[in-house]
């Protein structure tokens, strides 16, 4: 399972999420593609008054969005 979890979002309107996977804050865009070429964040306008759980071990089916898949890593992980 990933350490970090899924990234929580409080009271915000706006989030630009990376689409070019370059970013160092991934999954928010940190415009390292300006450098690398990317094709640019990816603008999600926010209800303030929610939370909102952003996917980070890129194993979600709702993306951008976290589902739970993280707690499968782990488990899905060979035995050595």
């Amino acid at each position: 399972m990933s350490s970090k979890g899924p990234l929580k979002i409080e009271n915000a309107r706006q989030i630009a999420l990376c689409t070019c996977m370059q970013s160092n804050h991934w999954p928010l865009c940190d415009a390292t593609h300006h450098t690398l070429g990317g094709d640019g964040p990816k603008l999600i306008e926010l209800d303030p008054r929610k939370t909102y759980y952003f996917c980070t071990c890129h194993k979600t089916k709702k993306s951008p969005y976290c589902d739970g898949s993280h707690e499968n890593i782990e488990k899905d992980a060979p035995i050595k």
